[in-house]
């Protein structure tokens, strides 16, 4: 098999799996990166195909602060009850 077809499929594998693990990783930077990459597609001056697939890539943005959802602040949850209960030792008291 030629060696550039190798290279070629080996890119095809890596490259989708390096961006799941950057999204993994770090969501804000992935989100960053796909953000700027569709807005560069979306110019007036490319063709429409390339805006249709920005359009496509364009991360859907997140809600901040109270009340997205992230439970970062504490200030949006009820607070916690104390759910513990004491242990209660069950063998036979000894003599």
């Amino acid at each position: 098999m030629n060696d550039a077809l190798q290279y070629l499929i080996v890119a095809l594998i890596v490259i989708p799996s390096a961006f799941y693990a950057v999204g993994v990783f770090s969501p804000q930077t992935k989100r960053r990166v796909q953000r700027g990459a569709a807005l560069w597609l979306l110019k007036a001056q490319h063709p429409a195909k390339l805006r249709q697939f920005g359009l496509r890539i364009l991360p859907v943005e997140q809600a901040k602060g109270c009340g997205a959802g992230c439970s970062d602040c504490n200030n949006c949850a009820p607070p916690a009850q104390n759910s513990e209960q004491p242990l209660v030792d069950l063998r036979s008291p000894r003599r």
